[in-house]
This record gives C-alpha cells, structure tokens and sequence, in this order.
C-alpha cells in the first residue's frame, strides 16, 4: 500500500484564519469592535473579509490606543447582528485558526449563545500553542515577534484583518515545516509534541540517511549529536559544525548498534558542551573518554589536560581551572542563545544547565540583575549549588573559556549600584558587537 505524504494529507485541508479585536476581555460585558478572517485553501491564502462592527458601549481609552479604532471609525459600522450570518458563512465548516485559541473562540461562541445561535463546532488550531511546540526554546510568541523573526510583514497590529494575515502566514510556514519534516498522520498537526521542533531532527534506524546531509547544508550553528540505542540508551554523544566532515555522523552510525539520531541546533560551542555534560556520565566509560579526548584534540590541540602530567589531580582537575577562571574573568559569563534577542548567563562558578539564565534584552532587564545578585549571594555564603562533571571534561571547559573567549561576555558582580550601570553598558556593547547570525528560525533543520 502506497505511504500517504505529508503534503497529501494537508492540501486538502481548508482553513480560515481568524482574529478579534475587543472593547476588553470580559465575555459577558465587552464587544467586538472588529473581526477580520483569512481563508487557506491548497496551502495559499485565497481570500480575506473584514468588519468594524458597532459595540453600542464605550471604547475604553486604553483600547483606542492599542487598536488605533476609534468611535468614529465605528460610527456608521454594522451591528454584530447585521454580518453574523456572513462570518459564519466565511468560517463554514474550516479548521478555525487564532494566534490565541482560547480567547478568540470563546468570545466569539458567547456572541453567537447572545444571539441564540449554536457554538461554533469547527476543529481549530492555535498557532501560538504550535509556535511552543515548534520553537519550545522561545521565550517569547505574540505575533509582532514571531512576525518578526520570521519575516513577516505585519505593519498594523491589533487590527484583525492585519493580524489574522500576519497569523495565516505563521501558519503557512509552519504546514511547510510539517511536509518537510515528514508529517504522517493528521493528528501531528493538533498535538506536535517532541517531533516537529524547528531546532531538531530525528532519525529512526531503517530511514534514509542520503537526505541529511543536504539539510546540513544552510545550518550554520553548532550542533549537538546524540546516537541513542535500545531503550534510549545514550551511545554517544559530540559536537558537529559546519566545518566537520559528515562522514563523522555516518562512520558513527556504521560502528554502533543503534536506534535513534537527534541533531540539536544550538547558539554557541560553549553552550554545546555545557548541553553535552550531564549526558557524559551515561556513556560507558570508554566512549566517555573517547569523546572528552576529541573534544580536547579539535578545540584546544595545543592543550594537554594537566590531570596527564600531574600527580595531585584532586586540587588540579577540581579547582585550579575554575579558580583562574573567574578569577581572571569575572563571575558570569554571557553569551548569544540560538534564539535571536534571547541569551544566557551562566555563574562561572556553576556551569550547570539548569543553574542558567535564559533572558530577552532589554526586557528582561530586571529578571538579570536579579540573578546576578541572588547567585553572588549565593557564593559569598558558600551556598551556590556545585555542579560536578567528570574530569578532564571539567578542565576542559574552563580552558575552553581561557583560549576560545570570542562570543563570550565576561561580567564581575554587578549587583552593586555603582556598577550596574557599567555592566548594562557592557552588555549593550557586547549585543552590537556579537549580533546573533544563525538566522534561527528562519532557516532550521
């Protein structure tokens, strides 16, 4: 029996593509002020309507402001009741599609209870719960920014023919990002978890492999590779950019029994490794070694782990390279996250991923000096969480840091007034000095 492709599957698929914009979030007091709809039809958008509709109550100021719809604009409008019959005809029985599902259908279904007519029975998608399952390391989804990163043109937020356009074309690319990555089922448009992801691909023994090495091709960021076995057993695991060779992937492949493949996009080498360390220590022991000793022999050749050449490992592989570490660089470290405006901070004194900070800037401007400050309290009270990997793997990543310092911003406590002001400017000269150039999500894997 013939396999059904991801584009068979959805082309037939009609969708209307819809956004409200409200006197105010309460179904039962506010009203639709406009309502503007697109219809998807052969993965294209055919066709658009708008309505400015006449609440009958007051535009809140607020809402004036954000919306640019004011009570003249409103004036001579319809009545809900006027165009519902030509919006439910628009909608028909479409997949309904909103940026936010949950506050769009809902408000909508309580004008049509008003009116006396039946909820709406349409299945939907909401392209901001994709976006999270799609891009899950994005610490931000309303559609001026996912418009923006994805190069959108969106000119009139909050207004709803703009936004449901905007939201169409989200859509759009996101469908395209289901063919590519093999959608089989219809299901996997509704619930996209752990497959889809735009920062990811997944091999299952038994596929063709001729077809990754092409996909490579446009990724400039590092990846991480993890080659999995029976019940997820993690046979190894290395970094790979676009200077590696790809028969490194396929003589690994060849050498190991394996089941699974996963390719993860990341923004910067430093930020691979601290990825890479808590999976170390459930690799058998002698893959373990082999991978720490390549890591060594590809980014610092000129390096020897001191652990080969010194009798009193405890004091040398533990602390000495930590210990220079912040010493000559400072507390925290900075660097681009793969995301574009998103970076992290790491303590240097706990390399840890999950001891780390992803922030937005300037807006999380806040959120980041509060994690300066509790982690150097943390540290003069000698109570920052240790973060422990093995050795030489712990040498190398501080040694990493000594030879390989470009990307990376090295900042000393700047929780105290007088330098905060310093290290804002630090960091604003950094993110023009070190602009973010994978061009993630735009191009993915």
């Amino acid at each position: 029996m013939k396999k059904t492709t991801a584009i068979e599957i959805l082309s037939p698929l009609e969708f209307c593509v819809f956004d409200l914009e409200t006197t105010g979030g309460n179904q039962q007091t506010d009203k639709i002020i406009e309502i503007g709809m697109v219809r998807i039809q052969n993965l294209k958008i055919i066709s658009e309507k708008n309505f400015l509709i006449q609440p009958e109550i007051k535009i809140p100021e607020f809402i004036q402001n954000l919306t640019n719809i004011y009570p003249k604009d409103v004036k001579n409008a319809p009545l809900i009741e006027e165009v519902i019959d030509e919006i439910l005809d628009f909608m028909g029985e479409r997949i309904l599609v909103a940026h936010n599902t949950s506050f769009d259908i809902p408000f909508f279904n309580s004008v049509l209870k008003r009116l006396g007519k039946n909820s709406l029975q349409n299945k939907n998608l909401c392209t901001n719960l994709m976006t999270k399952y799609l891009v899950p390391s994005l610490l931000n989804s309303n559609l001026n920014y996912m418009s923006r990163i994805f190069n959108i043109g969106h000119t009139k937020a909050h207004r709803a023919l703009d936004d449901a356009r905007a939201t169409a074309e989200l859509l759009i690319k996101y469908l395209d990002v289901f063919m590519d990555k093999g959608l089989s089922k219809i299901n996997h448009l509704y619930y996209p978890r752990n497959k889809f992801e735009l920062d990811r691909f997944y091999l299952k023994k038994g596929e063709d492999l001729k077809n990754l090495k092409h996909l490579l091709v446009p990724i400039q960021s590092p990846l991480l590779v993890t080659i999995k076995g029976e019940n997820g057993t993690i046979l190894t695991v290395f970094p790979f950019d676009k200077n590696k060779n790809f028969s490194l992937i396929e003589e690994s492949l060849a050498l190991l029994d394996w089941k699974t493949l996963t390719l993860k996009m990341i923004g910067h080498p430093f930020e691979l490794f601290i990825q890479m360390a808590p999976l170390l220590p459930r690799i058998k022991s002698s893959e373990r070694f082999k991978i720490i000793n390549d890591l060594w022999e590809a980014y610092l050749p000129e390096e020897t782990p001191s652990s080969q050449n010194n009798t009193n490992q405890e004091e040398t592989e533990e602390e000495t390279p930590k210990k220079f570490c912040f010493e000559t660089y400072g507390d925290f470290v900075i660097l681009n996250h793969l995301v574009p405006e998103q970076y992290i901070i790491y303590s240097t004194q706990s390399l840890g991923h999950s001891e780390r900070l992803v922030f937005r800037y300037p807006g999380h401007q806040k959120k980041l000096l509060q994690y300066t400050k509790s982690r150097t309290a943390r540290i003069l009270s000698s109570k920052l969480k240790k973060v422990h990997y093995p050795e030489p793997f712990n040498e190398f990543l501080f040694r990493y840091i000594q030879y390989h310092k470009k990307g990376l911003l090295f900042m000393s406590d700047p929780s105290l007034k007088k330098k905060k002001n310093l290290f804002l400017e630090s960091l604003d000269h950094f993110i023009e000095e070190n602009p973010n150039s994978y061009n993630f999500p735009t191009i993915h894997i």
